[in-house]
């Protein structure tokens, strides 16, 4: 499936997303429950992996 954005949209999906990156990693610094953490850091990779394509995205849309 293709889904088509703009390049504004892009770039607020990528703000978004690094907002929620930097908010997951202080999250993961502060859980002392091991199975929660787990899930965090699992959430810090995809998000990572999506801001990774959305900067792709915007690279090739210069």
């Amino acid at each position: 499936m293709n889904v088509d954005f703009s390049k504004d949209d892009l770039h607020l999906m990528d703000m978004l997303l690094s907002k929620a990156e930097g908010g997951t990693r202080v999250e993961i610094h502060h859980c002392s429950n091991h199975d929660y953490k787990d899930f965090l850091k699992q959430r810090e990779k995809q998000i990572g992996e999506l801001l990774t394509r959305i900067k792709n995205a915007l690279a090739a849309a210069r």
